[in-house]
């Protein structure tokens, strides 16, 4: 609620600013202006505005694409671990008790430690990371028979997907647009925005309503670019909830369900 009001109030802040700029370059314009003003520079504004739309475009789906398949690979991460907590069903008692354990605390430290590190700075938990390597060596350290039968061998192929979907979760945490592509964006639009105040119609209402509706689509659209820049982070960040849902199936598989 407070974000929604906070993005209202700046909405609103902008409109009336973007109006008294628009009001006052209207009185410099108009002493000014001459047949063909608006001839001359409508074309201007129409290459510079499409070379700009598809720059804007381009980005905003590469970002939500971005986004997108950090979700889908959390999501597939965690639904691993839930299968690979059923899989120990086959295992030994004692190494079935083990890895569940191991598979548990994993989890837990995911959601509880590695998920608010990623997304304040998009680094990992060493903890989570020493799971992973004890996990590892657990079944290195199997006897021979039980380290070669079908259930821990399937059980390692699975986790192998974790392992990497882990890896890649690591790497979408850090990902964002470059500084020198912001620039593009943010200097493109001060100079789209900037050519709507030179437009020049007679009357101030038209020209306000439409100049402030495509200014306020750009925004919009830098904003949406800006909450979807790092997948973990902000208010649209990615949440551990699919972890929390593969907690919820250990307590079901532990229930006997």
């Amino acid at each position: 609620m407070a974000f929604a009001f906070t993005v209202a109030v700046a909405f609103v802040a902008f409109v009336a600013i973007y109006g008294a700029v628009i009001w006052l370059v209207r009185r410099f314009v108009k002493g000014h202006v001459r047949e063909g003003h608006n001839d001359v520079l409508v074309p201007l504004f129409l290459t510079a505005g499409t070379l700009y739309a598809v720059l804007l475009a381009f980005l905003v789906i590469a970002v939500w694409e971005s986004h997108g398949a950090a979700e889908d690979n959390a999501a597939e991460e965690a639904s691993t671990l839930a299968t690979l907590y059923r899989q120990t069903a086959g295992m030994p008692l004692p190494e079935q008790r083990e890895l569940r354990s191991l598979l548990r605390e994993y989890t837990e430290t995911v959601v509880k430690d590695e998920w608010p590190i990623q997304a304040k700075s998009g680094g990992r938990s060493p903890k989570a990371r020493r799971l992973v390597t004890v996990i590892y060596a657990t079944l290195g350290h199997l006897n021979a028979a039980d380290r070669t039968s079908p259930q821990t061998v399937e059980f390692l192929r699975t986790f192998n997907v974790v392992a990497a979907d882990r890896n890649r979760r690591g790497l979408q945490a850090k990902q964002e647009l470059p500084p020198l592509l912001w620039l593009g964006l943010l200097l493109g639009a001060v100079i789209i925005v900037a050519m709507t105040f030179f437009l020049y119609m007679d009357v101030f209402w038209p020209h306000f309503v439409m100049s402030t509706l495509m200014s306020a689509l750009i925004l919009t659209l830098l904003f949406i670019t800006f909450l979807l820049n790092r997948p973990f982070s902000g208010p649209m960040g990615i949440t551990a909830e699919a972890f929390e849902n593969s907690l919820q199936v250990y307590d079901s598989v532990d229930g006997g369900s």
